[in-house]
Parts: structure tokens; C-alpha cells; sequence
């Protein structure tokens, strides 16, 4: 069933934008409340481990420019679940630039002749590629959070860079466990597959 899914543009668009919703309540629910009950001090401005943002990743690795609903729906849907509404235009305008630092990122490292994904050669397409382009973009991405944090006065600037060392240690994680979670996934998804035309 998910190689079937993987194989149709518009149904893997629709589930994975169902993933990232599912992921930010999963978060919400179950790891923002374990990750309080511990009391770190890395967990009062981001989580340890934000799955959404390994679900976008994910998104974007599968289908490329088609992300951008994905992403754009999800982020937009997380932004209001914790601000306020009426900046939903400075939040999806926030959401578009962090979605063309994915596709910024893939095309400098393909211009540097590293094909992180494996487009050209799919021996290239390993998992330490893949979590160092999160790390780019977990980096990236926390850098202008937390310019926008500080800007707008919910952090103050003196805990900006801290700031951004938690959302990069949360994301990139997050999109290690989604990933891991992928590969798993699709494991015994062709396992299956194999047994039943086997």
C-alpha cells in the first residue's frame, strides 16, 4: 500500500500533509509533555525532538517542488496553533521563505557535485547525506526563526543563538526519527510485497 501511495503525486501530497498535522499533535500531545515532565533547560524554547519538521523533510525528498503545499499548509496550520491569527500573512510569507531553502540548499549542493538525494546516481543517496542537508536546513531555518522571534519580541536577543541551537538540535533529530521511521516503513512494506507475490 505505500509504494502505491509513493507512486501517486496527488494521494502521497494529501497523506503527508496529514502526516505533518498528525506529527505537530503527536507533538503536542505526547512529546511537549514528556519533554516538560523532564525540565531541561533545551526544551523551554524548542522540543528535543520536533517530528513535523522531519514529515516536511520527508516531503520534500519525495516529491521536490510538489512540497510546497505540504509545507506551506503544515507550517501555516502549526503557525496559528501558536499565535495569533491575524498575523497569518506574516506567517505564511515567514512559512514560503523557509520552503525555498530547501530547494536553495539541494541546488548549491548539487552545484558543489554532491548529489545528497542520489537524482543522478542513486548509490550517492545515503542516510548521512540526507541528516547533513537537514542540518543545513534545521541551521538555516533556526537562523531566521530566530530572527523572527526577536523581532518580534517573543524572544529576547540576548537568547537568540541559544534559541537557534535548540530549534537545530529539535529538527534535526525530529527528521532523523521520521526518516528512520521511512526507511522502516518501506522495509517491510516490499517485505510484505515480496511474501505475497512470493
Amino acid at each position: 500500500m505505500l509504494l502505491r501511495i509513493l507512486d501517486n503525486r496527488p494521494k502521497l501530497i494529501v497523506m503527508l500533509i496529514i502526516s505533518v498535522l498528525a506529527a505537530f499533535e503527536i507533538q503536542r500531545y505526547v512529546i511537549y509533555p514528556i519533554e516538560s515532565l523532564l525540565n531541561f533547560e533545551i526544551t523551554q524554547y524548542a522540543s528535543m525532538v520536533y517530528l513535523p519538521a522531519g514529515v516536511i523533510f520527508l516531503s520534500f525528498y519525495l516529491l521536490r517542488w510538489w512540497f510546497l503545499p505540504v509545507i506551506l499548509i503544515g507550517r501555516t496550520y502549526i503557525s496559528l496553533q501558536l499565535g495569533p491569527a491575524e498575523l497569518i500573512l506574516d506567517m505564511m510569507i515567514f512559512n514560503l521563505a523557509v520552503a525555498l531553502l530547501y530547494p536553495l540548499w539541494l541546488y548549491l549542493l548539487n552545484n558543489a557535485n554532491w548529489d545528497v538525494f542520489g537524482d543522478v546516481d542513486k548509490n550517492q543517496l545515503t542516510i548521512t547525506g540526507a541528516m547533513i542537508f537537514a542540518l543545513l536546513l534545521s541551521f538555516s531555518t533556526g537562523i531566521l526563526s530566530a530572527i523572527n522571534q526577536t523581532v518580534s519580541g517573543v524572544v529576547p536577543l540576548d537568547q537568540a543563538l541559544q534559541y537557534t541551537l535548540h530549534f537545530i538540535i529539535g529538527d534535526t533529530i525530529g527528521t532523523g526519527v521520521i526518516l528512520f521511521l521511512f526507511y522502516q516503513l518501506l522495509k517491510l512494506n516490499l517485505k510484505w510485497r515480496k511474501q505475497k507475490n512470493g
